[in-house]
């Protein structure tokens, strides 16, 4: 079956009024969407990161994600699915939604 990377774009940031509470629960909704979609994927760290770039005469290496972005990507997934039409589905009930949006990806095997 094709898999697909879901990469979860947000601000990088809890919205600030949120008490400690609810941002435990709003971890916990995730983690039963992680567990219903039966992916493996990871939280990234927010606001931080390096960009690589090959340049003349070697390597530049800078602080990212850029901090002109709007969205950056702060978590990713990998799950299974038909198509991008089912993978579009299995995405409809995820809590990020209600903090950003979700780049679909196929893997190319």
């Amino acid at each position: 079956m094709p898999q697909f990377v879901l990469m979860l774009r947000d601000n990088g940031q809890f919205p600030p009024h949120w008490t400690e509470a609810e941002i435990h629960s709003c971890i916990e909704r995730y983690q039963q969407w992680m567990i219903t979609m039966g992916g493996s994927g990871q939280k990234l760290r927010d606001n931080e990161g390096r960009v690589v770039v090959k340049k003349e005469g070697g390597l530049s290496i800078t602080d990212g994600p850029f901090a002109e972005a709007r969205e950056v990507i702060g978590g990713f997934m990998v799950i299974e699915a038909d198509s991008y039409e089912h993978a579009i589905q299995r995405c409809r009930d995820s809590p990020h939604l209600e903090f950003g949006s979700i780049e679909v990806r196929q893997v190319e095997l």
